[in-house]
């Protein structure tokens, strides 16, 4: 056996439970290489040594890689997307600018938050610093880290490479690495109290709580806790898209900014023009892919047309141009005025999508406006794909007066309890008080045109006598069925036809007592009664209804159902929540409908002053309805949800053919047939058309062998 080495041989037999022994016997008895000592001292002279001064982008050009499937993977320089627009405010978080707050106001999908990623990269490489991180809520914050940071981390090794390999290094909320640490937090008073940061990322800024435990917004509270870092600077980076307005979240901010805003040069005649949704020109009364095919970026100097394939040259002429200065083609003069907020307004034009998305888009939201009245859509696409608060079509109108709801009254040449043509379907919607039932009939009809039919309230029961308790008594309700779900109304050309109730729609909000004797009275109405010889309702007669408080929900989410109030045997009885703040903007622009048609709302001639009083009792007050306390609302309300029960019986687009034959008016008799309504809700419904007089024909019987007479069927009787 040789002396320098003391091996096992590769043959030596070894026993299962030597285990560790028997591996460590068979390993090479060598004494430990030396390592290099250039490089070990090499490497940590670089971990002391005052880091390079580079620029936040140029960071991010060096170390980010993208890796996104079905898109652009590869370095972050070579992205074809153009990106020069996120190179000034990326820059404006390096510690060496003057500016401590950076705020970005802009569309989804713009590059917001790569900005602020890119910064994180370049503060553990370049610039250590603690840092924080807020997003809304803790769930959004937890889904932010796993799908961007953990993913971030996974494409730029150099700053994998720094983070700390201990245990609790590296979870949701923290991320360690040599010389600072990232911690991923939401908008409370302890998360911002006990907290002091130099640097701060507030993500979705509008989502965030205006006032943070009775504190104060979340960039005054950020600022309040870098008292210890002023002599040293501090630095935060704000982004959102626009949701709450002019007057609050971060439009407000960015306007106090800088406000920056983002120009490119004409590739026809060279003037400089702000590159806006508002330069976007199209075919805009056709349909929605019109729209799109015919898109084009236009200047407002020469009239030049930029389409799709423009738009990277135009981009490499852009540049930021904010208070103090004056686009010039090629550039810009004066000097910008001194702020400690750099803010910039991104528009969708230079983002992502394409203009002919853009275009579609919108025409697809103004269509679904025109249609049904519904802002909703058209909300939505200038907050999410144009980047900037959406100003209602109505708010430069003046609101609709009593006064000229009572003129209009005046002139509809119905009264109250009848009928007029039109109609096709009627609901009925109740809510609840302390001591009534406040009722209210609607008529629908194509177009989207509605008709006041009858207004009342119900304070006794059927004897006249005993006051209603609708909130203690639940045994009250039954008064409904007779005054209410049962009722009938006469035509106002044929009085004798009286036409049924489509569907009725029942407020159970005020207290848990009112919710649980409309879960009740609902039962009680699909079960029947021998006794009171009332049939069973079928479920869909009654819709119970709460008003959602929700302003970003749906128009009409899906209902609820609560398990504790089901009985058993009966349909799962539903709790519709509607988005009453935009049912209110729809019943308001069809209230200021001026002239008769599609979508105008038609008030009987003798309507109650006071009721006219109850539609206009509600005000909108940065873009929620609001009531001023001491004024009744019933009509209103009442009115309102008219609208979500048809929405929630026929759809959205208001499809009449779904209203069956029996909620319709009748056939008067005798009539061979009755004219379908047509698209136009003004026209004279024609009598049916005589039968030619004439000499009476009648058929010779046949003759020969006749067929023999079925015999009669048993009926079956089942029992309830």
């Amino acid at each position: 056996m040789s002396t320098s080495t003391l091996t096992t041989p590769a043959s030596a037999p070894t026993h299962a439970r030597l285990g560790a022994l028997s591996l460590l016997m068979q390993q090479t008895r060598e004494p430990p290489k030396f390592g290099n000592a250039r490089e070990a001292i090499r490497r940590a002279f670089r971990d002391v040594a005052f880091p390079e001064k580079i620029a936040p982008s140029e960071a991010a050009n060096r170390h980010r890689f993208l890796r996104n499937p079905g898109a652009y993977s590869g370095p972050w320089k070579d992205s074809p997307e153009p990106s020069q627009h996120l190179e000034d405010p990326t820059n404006s978080l390096a510690m060496t600018s003057t500016y401590a707050i950076i705020a970005v106001i802009g569309p989804s999908q713009m590059g917001k938050s790569e900005i602020g990623n890119n910064w994180q990269v370049h503060s553990v490489i370049y610039d250590p610093a603690d840092m924080a991180f807020y997003s809304p809520t803790r769930e959004l914050t937890a889904s932010y880290v796993t799908t961007q940071i953990n993913k971030l981390l996974e494409e730029c090794p150099d700053v994998a490479a720094r983070q700390l390999d201990s245990a609790s290094a590296d979870n949701i909320y923290l991320k360690q690495f040599r010389g600072c640490d990232w911690h991923f937090l939401w908008p409370t008073g302890p998360n911002f109290r006990a907290r002091p940061f130099s640097r701060g990322r507030l993500d979705d800024y509008d989502d965030f709580d205006q006032d943070i435990g009775d504190q104060g917004d979340a960039v005054s509270l950020f600022e309040g806790r870098t008292t210890s870092f002023q002599g040293y600077g501090w630095k935060l980076y704000v982004n959102s898209s626009p949701k709450l307005g002019a007057k609050r979240g971060i439009e407000p901010l960015v306007a106090a900014g800088t406000s920056k805003r983002w120009w490119v040069d004409c590739l026809s005649c060279g003037d400089p023009f702000e590159m806006a949704w508002e330069r976007l020109d199209f075919q805009r009364d056709g349909t929605a892919l019109e729209a799109a095919s015919t898109v084009y970026l236009g200047c407002p100097t020469c009239g030049g047309v930029h389409g799709q394939k423009d738009k990277p040259l135009l981009m490499k002429t852009g540049r930021w141009i904010g208070r103090g200065e004056r686009a010039v083609t090629g550039g810009k003069t004066g000097v910008i005025e001194p702020n400690a907020t750099d803010s910039y307004w991104f528009d969708g034009t230079f983002g992502l999508a394409p203009w002919s998305t853009l275009a579609r888009q919108y025409r697809t939201a103004e269509l679904r406006f025109e249609e049904h009245q519904d802002e909703g859509p058209l909300k939505s696409f200038f907050q999410t794909k144009v980047g900037r608060n959406y100003v209602s079509r109505s708010s430069a109108d003046a609101p609709v007066t009593a006064d000229a709801l009572t003129e209009r009254a005046e002139a509809s040449g119905y009264k109250m309890g009848v009928v007029p043509d039109g109609i096709v379907a009627i609901t009925m919607t109740v809510d609840l008080g302390i001591d009534r039932f406040s009722v209210m009939a609607v008529g629908h009809g194509v177009g989207n045109r509605t008709w006041i039919i009858d207004r009342f309230d119900i304070l006794t029961l059927s004897d006249g006598i005993t006051k209603l308790e609708p909130f203690r008594r639940r045994e009250h309700w039954s008064v409904l069925y007779e005054k209410v779900l049962s009722r009938t109304y006469p035509l106002q050309r044929d009085p004798s036809l009286r036409m049924k109730v489509f569907c009725t729609g029942i407020d159970t909000g005020g207290t848990d007592d009112a919710t649980d004797n409309a879960y009740a009275w609902w039962s009680d109405m699909v079960t029947g009664s021998r006794k009171a010889r009332r049939a069973a309702l079928p479920a869909t007669a009654i819709m119970l209804l709460k008003g959602g408080n929700k302003p970003g929900s749906r128009l009409l989410p899906a209902p609820t159902v609560d398990a504790k109030r089901q009985v058993k045997g009966l349909p799962e009885c539903e709790l519709w929540i509607p988005n009453v703040n935009r049912m209110k903007d729809i019943a308001d622009y069809r209230m200021r409908r001026p002239a008769p048609g599609p979508a105008y709302m038609d008030i009987p001639t003798d309507f109650p002053a006071k009721a006219i009083a109850e539609l206009r009792a509600e005000e909108k007050v940065e873009g929620l309805w609001e009531k001023p306390e001491g004024v009744r609302n019933e009509s209103w309300d009442l009115f309102v949800y008219a609208l979500v029960v048809m929405l929630r019986m026929i759809g959205l687009d208001q499809n009449l053919t779904n209203v069956p034959q029996w909620a319709r008016p009748p056939r008067p008799k005798g009539a061979a047939r009755i004219a379908e309504p047509t698209n136009d809700p003004d026209a004279t419904p024609q009598p049916p058309t005589p039968t030619p007089a004439g000499p009476r024909v009648v058929q010779a019987k046949p003759t020969g062998p006749t067929r023999p007479k079925p015999r009669r069927s048993v009926r079956t009787v089942r029992s309830h």
